[in-house]
């Protein structure tokens, strides 16, 4: 797979493409010295919707945790529900030493970024490039939060107006540490009808899609 079979998606459009709100994913950084890393996540966490802000936790020993304070880059990439695809990601989920690159451990292939320097990952299919707006660290863990600048994605994922095709993009969640090794399917779609009619429920109501198009 190279860039060209990437597009980039225009910014009214980056908070539809980055569904479900909480995605499985691999996101990649880059060291004081260049060198790539990658590193599964179970949760990573749309924070904000205009501008599009992305947050994930990660130990503070991490290299992803000193890569991103050292350079402030990172990008979000989102695997589906594939088999190979979830090898994959659990091959970047393993603890290598500094200066591996975990890509080339799993098979994945690198691709430039538009904006910053941590590459994008040609085989999963959405990418969301992103600075880092603030950090946190508490107890042994490191809080990130990323703001994004840019969004790419697999041609066909999505529609003309930005909104995902689930059985296209078919989102995944880990299941957790205690079901190692076990991931879900995160696609499928159910339409809920709003029940109560006061006032709250149409202020701030957003127009979706119908549920399948």
């Amino acid at each position: 797979m190279t860039a060209a079979h990437k597009i980039d998606i225009p910014e009214e459009q980056w908070d539809r493409v980055f569904a479900p709100s909480s995605c499985l994913a691999t996101i990649t950084t880059i060291d004081s010295d260049g060198r790539v890393n990658a590193a599964s996540f179970g949760t990573c966490t749309r924070v904000c919707h205009d501008p599009v802000y992305i947050a994930f936790t990660v130990g503070v020993v991490k290299d992803t945790a000193n890569n991103v304070l050292s350079t402030g880059e990172f990008v979000v990439n989102l695997p589906a529900w594939d088999k190979r695809q979830l090898e994959q990601v659990r091959v970047t989920g393993l603890s290598f030493e500094p200066g591996v690159n975990e890509l080339e451990k799993a098979g994945l292939t690198a691709v430039p970024s538009r904006l910053v320097r941590p590459p994008r990952i040609a085989d999963f299919g959405r990418h969301f490039e992103c600075e880092v707006a603030w950090t946190q660290s508490w107890l042994h863990r490191l809080m990130v939060c990323g703001k994004v600048v840019a969004v790419s994605c697999t041609a066909g994922l999505v529609d003309p107006d930005g909104y995902v095709l689930w059985d296209k993009v078919k989102s995944a969640h880990y299941c957790g540490a205690p079901y190692h090794g076990n991931f879900v399917a995160a696609y499928e779609v159910m339409g809920a009808d709003m029940v109560y009619n006061g006032p709250e429920a149409t202020a701030g109501e957003r127009t979706l899609p119908a549920s399948g198009s």
